[in-house]
């Protein structure tokens, strides 16, 4: 299964097969800037400093256009990570723990 290192907070959480960042995020107890959560709004940028993620389902180009695809940005409500995978979570975006009791039960082993 893959992890989600969040480099600004500095925590692995462990993902399930087939679970957007998005939704691993919410079961650790965090937030952050969403609406659709469909891939048309575009405001759950991320960006993958490392790893890959692909999408199953579709991601509007008005969303996520290729010149930000290309830097690295995917819409976490969308991106399946296929590998462990660091991202970095714009300031807007105000990721924040709005469930702190969740994080124990999401967080991976330590990063070696």
């Amino acid at each position: 299964m893959p992890t989600i290192f969040l480099a600004d907070a500095d925590l692995t959480l462990q993902g399930r097969e087939g679970e957007s960042i998005t939704a691993t995020l919410l079961r650790a107890g965090f937030m952050m800037r969403l609406a659709c959560r469909s891939g048309g709004c575009g405001l759950c940028r991320v960006h993958v400093d490392a790893g890959t993620t692909v999408y199953t389902a579709a991601v509007a180009d008005t969303a996520l256009p290729a010149t930000e695809r290309a830097k690295g940005l995917v819409l976490a409500c969308r991106a399946i990570p296929t590998s462990d995978v660091t991202i970095t979570v714009p300031v807007e975006a105000h990721l924040h723990c709005i469930a702190p009791q969740m994080t124990p039960f999401a967080v991976a082993a330590a990063r070696k």
